[in-house]
């Protein structure tokens, strides 16, 4: 059974409000606004674990930070669930997803499997059902018959439509083996797809899925705006006037990410200096630039000493980093794919001249 925590409730009639998070996500500090008005909710996040070491001052700060990343935000006064032991589920999870590739498809396995689980016991007063992409299909088949309202945050790319875009890309840029590295299975596809028709209510993270979902037959007043707000470190002074300026690579440094493009920049423009962030499956090709620079994901979402932030992405992705240029208002030039809700200067993908006429305007 698992244990609770965190704002318990004495049971009684009162409708239930349910929440599943499967895994940490970004989208958790949004659960007042995802839930709205009403009694606290029951969340279901096998992995968290209870409060403590925060207001242990001796135990050591990346402890402490790693710890915190295990807690439910904005818990209280919600009734949080935690799993005893689903470390070992995680554990076996790493131990088979030792590629991207396979890391991807763990996850869906995951999510879908914790579906399954709970579907059969949701209480027959559960109000509101809350879940992300393939971890929703059982809850809402069974929530619907209940009668209860269906919410569905869409905090996955959609899938279809990520396939088509990395075909797109890897047309244009044939020698990137890793664009066609992986794709989900058609069963993720289609169930992702039968979790929005039984949604009542839907959470997009960018305008270009909200378009996309209307284009394909979802009433616009079904879809709600999810946004995701980080914490800005204080701003550092950036380079002007004839001092040599940097931009950086949002996401990892992947063709999908846009990296082709940005070095292309690079090279067409002797001011500027590139920094980008290496993970697996980048094509280490041109990354020996004299003015490139690899950087850790500390510095690349400190922002520190940044001019302009490129999103460049051919598939939908939200990276952090455009939130947080966004609340220190550095320029992001962005495709439609990467600009999420934020105030971009927005590019066609794998346009680089256009790309080149938003930089210079910067310069301007």
């Amino acid at each position: 059974m698992p244990r609770a925590r965190r704002g318990a409730h004495a049971p009684g009639a009162a409708p239930v409000r349910l929440v599943i998070a499967p895994e940490p996500a970004p989208w958790l500090p949004r659960l007042s606004s995802l839930l709205g008005e009403g009694p606290p909710a029951q969340v279901l996040a096998p992995w968290s674990l209870p409060e403590g070491p925060e207001q242990w001052g001796a135990l050591p700060s990346r402890l402490r930070a790693a710890w915190r990343r295990r807690t439910v935000p904005e818990a209280t006064p919600h009734r949080v669930w935690g799993l005893p032991g689903w470390w070992a589920v995680e554990a076996g999870l790493r131990w088979s997803g030792r590629s991207a590739a396979a890391a991807f498809s763990s996850r869906f396995l995951l999510r879908e499997w914790v579906a399954r689980a709970v579907a059969p016991l949701l209480p027959a007063r559960v109000e509101t059902v809350i879940a992300p992409s393939l971890c929703a299909r059982e809850l809402f088949a069974v929530a619907r018959r209940q009668g209860a309202r269906c919410v569905l945050v869409e905090d996955l790319p959609s899938l279809r439509q990520l396939h088509a875009d990395l075909d797109e890309a890897a047309s244009h840029h044939p020698e990137e083996a890793f664009l066609r590295n992986h794709r989900a299975r058609a069963a993720d596809v289609a169930r992702q797809e039968a979790e929005r028709v039984l949604a009542d209510e839907i959470w997009v993270r960018g305008g270009f899925l909200r378009e996309h979902l209307v284009a394909s037959g979802c009433a616009r007043e079904r879809l709600r705006e999810l946004r995701v707000h980080e914490e800005p470190e204080p701003p550092a002074p950036r380079a002007s006037g004839g001092a040599e300026r940097v931009a950086l690579l949002a996401g990892p440094a992947l063709a999908r990410s846009g990296l082709r493009e940005a070095l292309a920049i690079l090279e067409a423009r002797p001011r500027w200096r590139l920094w980008v962030r290496p993970t697996e499956g980048t094509d280490l090709r041109g990354l020996d630039h004299p003015r490139l620079t690899r950087v850790t994901a500390h510095t690349q979402r400190a922002l520190h000493g940044v001019d302009a932030v490129l999103a460049l992405s051919w598939c939908e992705s939200y990276p952090v980093e455009l939130a947080l240029a966004a609340a220190r208002g550095i320029p992001i030039i962005a495709t439609d794919r990467a600009s999420g809700f934020h105030s971009c200067h927005e590019v066609p993908r794998g346009d680089v001249p256009a790309m080149l006429s938003r930089l210079d305007a910067l310069d301007g």
